[in-house]
């Protein structure tokens, strides 16, 4: 009979990673990490976590140790807070402190990341006191552009722009302007590494969506068959927003009726004397 595998995370030389786990016997798992280290631990090890749903990105061991870093308690946030976080989605975080003898209120986007390269952290953005100016737009080394600007704080749209690290290397990102913040906040853009129902993006169809653009794809291996959808993408969000092709086509057909009645409409009331 073969072993069922589990899915876990572990903390080894202190960093959390993701492993399969088999069951050894009634006290040890069998685990094989991502990098294809394999070793025996107990099952109640405090190194180990059981990973909650699919959907879990990092350890709730981890996103404790990061939080606390940054001065919030993991353990009294409610549990669908918490279970968002490791998720690897964003939380505003209010609270109030004495100062001066007088209340202040600290107000910070709190969001687990991760990258091939560092691995994974905690991104802290504090709110400003002022709604954020051109001047001050500022990102990865970017100066935004008024035309950027307007977009974002204006207009409510996002933004791809190119950014350089500290090295001279550059990179897409995304931005738009989140007024729970007074802020620009940015995210990762889309690439041919992103996947979408199952299907990596072809670079072109990446390029497209981190530009705004409604873009057609066509999900080839489904249980219906090929199935081809309008798509778009919300950085705020960090969600596809898709509509399958006839519907949008059935959306279209009814807009440009409604504006063809809404014209004989006006123009028959035009013509009644």
């Amino acid at each position: 009979m073969e072993k069922q595998v589990e899915k876990v995370f572990v903390k080894l030389n202190q960093a959390w990673q993701k492993g399969d786990a088999v069951a050894v016997n009634d006290t040890t798992y069998k685990v094989k990490t991502a990098d294809n280290l394999t070793f025996e631990i107990d099952k109640q090890s405090e190194y180990l976590e059981m990973q909650k749903s699919p959907a879990q990105r990092f350890a709730l061991g981890e996103a404790k140790e990061r939080l606390e870093g940054a001065y919030i308690s993991f353990a009294k946030l409610p549990e669908n807070v918490q279970d968002a976080i490791v998720r690897g989605e964003e939380y505003l975080h209010k609270s109030a402190y004495p100062k001066d003898g007088v209340i202040k209120e600290s107000v910070k986007m709190v969001q687990m990341v991760y990258s091939p390269t560092s691995g994974s952290r905690l991104d802290v953005q504090i709110k400003r006191k002022e709604e954020v100016t051109l001047a001050q737009a500022k990102a990865y080394n970017h100066q935004f552009t008024q035309a950027e600007f307007d977009k974002m704080v204006n207009e409510g749209r996002f933004v791809s722009f190119e950014g350089r690290s500290s090295n001279g290397e550059s990179f897409t990102k995304l931005a738009y302007y989140e007024p729970k913040l007074n802020d620009i906040r940015t995210k990762s853009a889309l690439s041919s590494s992103t996947y979408l129902y199952g299907q990596q993006l072809t670079q072109e169809q990446a390029d497209s969506l981190n530009q705004g653009k409604e873009t057609k794809i066509t999900i080839k291996a489904t249980k219906k068959g090929p199935l081809t959808y309008m798509v778009s993408y919300s950085p705020r969000a960090e969600r596809f927003i898709t509509k399958s092709l006839e519907k949008a086509k059935v959306k279209d057909m009814e807009t440009k009726d409604a504006i063809t009645v809404s014209g004989e409409k006006k123009r028959n009331s035009l013509a009644t004397p």
